[in-house]
């Protein structure tokens, strides 16, 4: 049984017929099954998003994400998730399981908890 290691691997996006574009980042494999996105802008947002490499194409240059066979992943905000943030309670979040925790963070919104 050979042993998981994690590396960084190129995400190359392509758009949909609607709206063309391809978009290429460096990403990381951080499970057998798992692509994870850390994608910031000049101004400090951003977002992080993970990929199932099953709706990915694997390539000599990296996985490929077609917009129109969209795999399932998990994302947020950091502007949303921040905003979410403030408008909580300490005593809210102190009272949260960690996985309504993570849920608010993905959804970007304490309502979606």
């Amino acid at each position: 049984m050979t042993q998981f290691k994690p590396e960084k691997v190129r995400l190359i996006r392509h758009g949909g017929v609607a709206f063309p574009y391809t978009e290429t980042h460096d990403a990381y494999l951080i499970a057998a099954d798992t692509v994870a996105l850390c994608d910031f802008d000049a101004l400090g947002g951003g977002r992080f998003a993970f990929y199932d490499t099953g709706g990915l194409t694997r390539k000599n240059d990296g996985y490929h994400l077609y917009d129109d066979a969209h795999p399932a992943s998990f994302a947020f905000d950091f502007a949303k998730t921040t905003a979410a943030l403030k408008k909580l309670d300490v005593r809210e979040l102190a009272n949260m399981s960690v996985s309504q925790f993570m849920r608010m963070f993905f959804t970007g919104g304490a309502g979606n908890v």
